[in-house]
């Protein structure tokens, strides 16, 4: 999973904060509830408890401190379908491959061995190499830029799964029953929520900011089940309006 799933009850602690939540027609917006706890949470850089729900942090330190905040605006839903069980495979499949290249490789270099070795000496001393060398070198340089283009796939493939992956698992994490996330089909659904705070800043002032931050939740098809598995919303960007 992607984080530990730590909760600390110092979130909870309302003495330790006093947040005024100005709503605006909106105390009762869904939305409301995670914003609060997660400014309350940064304000006492609770990683624990932000750890639960967030993959973004508003350092009190850099950032400041929300005191207040009013939703001015949520944006409708955006969906768009999961691809973590496509890019499962492509990684796999791009590990497989390298894996029979390299098999490969070594069958051709456990063959010309000492022609290799000749030919790794002469280009560490910027030498020319002759006779049957020739044909060996060209190859082995072959070899070598086939294994870096082989291992570069298997990379991506794992970059590109990686990046992906550890919001959804955030997402859906669930004590005691554990999804594999890259076996399943599923959406992934965000929406943007506004907000007008008051900021108080490092230097002590107080200034007022508007703020976009972007929740995300996984829907995922589990098999055997007639209803998606629903996950929680995730904070995944905060940004100025």
């Amino acid at each position: 999973m992607y984080r530990p799933r730590l909760t600390s009850m110092a979130v909870f602690a309302p003495a330790l904060l006093t947040l005024a939540v100005v709503a605006a027609g909106c105390s009762s917006a869904s939305e409301e509830p995670i914003l609060r706890q997660y400014f309350r949470a940064s304000q006492l850089r609770d990683n624990g408890t932000l750890a639960n729900f967030s993959a973004v942090t508003f350092d009190p330190r850099t950032d400041g401190t929300v005191t207040s905040f009013t939703i001015t605006n949520v944006s409708e839903e955006r969906r768009q379908p999961l691809m973590l069980k496509d890019l499962a495979k492509a990684q796999e499949a791009a590990r497989m491959a390298d894996e029979e290249f390299s098999k490969k490789k070594k069958a051709y270099q456990d063959a010309n061995f000492d022609a290799i070795e000749r030919v790794l000496k002469a280009e560490g001393a910027n030498s020319r190499v002759g006779g049957n060398d020739v044909a060996v070198q060209s190859a082995w340089r072959k070899w070598r830029d086939d294994a870096a283009t082989s291992a570069k796939a298997v990379s991506e493939a794992r970059s590109k799964l990686n990046s992906d992956r550890p919001i959804v698992e955030l997402s859906v994490e669930r004590i005691g029953d554990p999804v594999d996330v890259t076996t399943v089909d599923g959406e992934m659904v965000s929406k943007d929520v506004t907000i007008d705070a008051q900021v108080k800043m490092p230097s002590g002032e107080t200034v007022p900011k508007q703020m976009v931050i972007t929740l995300e939740r996984a829907q995922l098809t589990i098999p055997g089940k007639t209803e998606p598995l629903t996950g929680r919303w995730v904070i995944t960007a905060i940004k100025g309006a």
